[in-house]
């Protein structure tokens, strides 16, 4: 299963939104502005190399939940991605799916 923009957020409610938290190795399709972003900063950020290494040649990521936690923690906007709108579906996926790495 490869989840979209749209299927994340058809699940959205008031309260606290838990499906944006994937798993290792579930996939996500991102949408064009995510790609746009994802252009916009590559070689900038370990965050969108680590996103870069994992999409493959449709733009969907194959989530790794440590890589993503420390690429965020290494740009120090933990938990969330430099630039990345925070109305973005790979934005909500960042902050619930990435943990603090410990020393």
């Amino acid at each position: 299963m490869i989840h979209t923009s749209e299927s994340l957020r058809a699940q959205d409610s008031d309260f606290e939104n838990y499906h944006y938290q994937l798993e290792d190795g579930q996939r996500y399709q991102l949408t064009a502005g995510e790609l746009d972003w994802l252009e916009f900063v590559r070689g900038r950020y370990a965050i969108a190399d680590h996103i870069s290494n994992n999409l493959d040649e449709v733009g969907v990521y194959r989530v790794d939940t440590y890589g993503m936690s420390e690429a965020l923690e290494g740009d120090g906007g933990f938990p969330k991605a430099v630039c990345l709108s925070d109305d973005t579906t790979l934005q909500a996926i960042f902050f619930y799916s990435c943990f603090e790495i410990e020393d």
